[in-house]
């Protein structure tokens, strides 16, 4: 009986190799300010998790243009399974031409509102043309073949659960869908990916967004297994305090964002690290008691 083929290398081989060439400076994209923390470049996953409505579509779109504006040899394929590209533009638009997203979703806007609109559209021409929206099927093989087809190294899955690849139940399908995504990114792609979150069980036995962790991400021991730096956003619409929590990070020190969501003009700017503490409800007392 013959022994089987192994394939290895040493590590002094790959000390030697141009992978550890001390004079070649690594490919990082600059994302720009509040996401500088966040570590995008060729082959990487990054992982967000949300609740509804917490601006996760949104964190997504301003993440790729800053990326963009930043690197002008680079395109990007987003995969959103459930927003139009129309819609998605827009929201682009809200932030470019400082617009409430209202009145352009509405066309109520004023004429200097619907100038800026114009004017946004056309100084911003050569960073929409870098923007590639898929179109159904949502697959990764589709996702695939656009990004060749665009030339394009920063992908955009928004989201996960949605996103339809393999067979089976709904954790083969998410181990399926990372086996693919970790295969585009060690081709040279970036991935950002955008999941869902299940809600968890309060001390009173209710359901609650509160207290979220990387155990929240659905199918979670599938999907952050895959990910290289996975991060929770939190944002209060009400304060708009919001923070990128970051549950994960395997080549770096885990490190939090701080944020304010500015809702009408779909736009993430620096926050302060104790802006947390300000938008924590109070503690409850007892009746009589302060």
């Amino acid at each position: 009986m013959t022994a089987p083929s192994a394939k290895f290398v040493t590590a002094a081989t790959v000390a030697r190799s141009p992978a550890l060439d001390l004079d070649a400076k690594p490919e990082r994209w600059q994302t720009g300010p509040p996401f500088d923390a966040l570590d995008l470049r060729p082959g990487r996953v990054v992982l967000i998790g949300a609740p509804p409505g917490a601006g996760k579509t949104t964190l997504t779109l301003q993440l790729v243009s800053g990326v963009l504006v930043n690197h002008s040899n680079l395109r990007a394929v987003v995969g959103n399974v459930e927003m139009a590209p129309a819609a998605l533009v827009e929201k682009l638009l809200a932030r470019l031409a400082r617009v409430p997203l209202d009145a352009i979703q509405d066309r109520t806007f004023t004429a200097d509102e619907r100038q800026r609109v114009e004017s946004g559209k056309a100084d911003h021409a050569a960073l929409l043309d870098r923007i590639g929206f898929l179109e159904p099927p949502f697959t990764l093989r589709h996702l695939a073949g656009a990004l060749v087809a665009f030339e394009a190294r920063l992908a955009v899955i928004d989201y996960a659960q949605r996103f339809g690849t393999g067979d089976g139940d709904d954790r083969a399908k998410l181990d399926a869908l990372m086996s693919g995504v970790r295969v585009l990114a060690n081709a040279g792609a970036c991935v950002v990916l955008v999941s869902s979150v299940a809600r968890q069980k309060s001390n009173n036995g209710s359901s609650t967004y509160a207290g979220l962790n990387l155990a929240s991400f659905r199918g979670s021991s599938e999907i952050e297994f895959g990910a290289d730096a996975a991060y929770i956003l939190d944002a209060d619409p009400k304060s708009g305090v919001a923070a990128m929590k970051c549950e994960k990070d395997r080549f770096r020190q885990a490190r939090d964002v701080p944020l304010r969501f500015n809702g009408a003009l779909q736009t993430f700017t620096a926050g302060e690290p104790l802006d947390q503490f300000d938008a924590a409800p109070e503690p409850k007392t007892r009746k009589g008691k302060k």
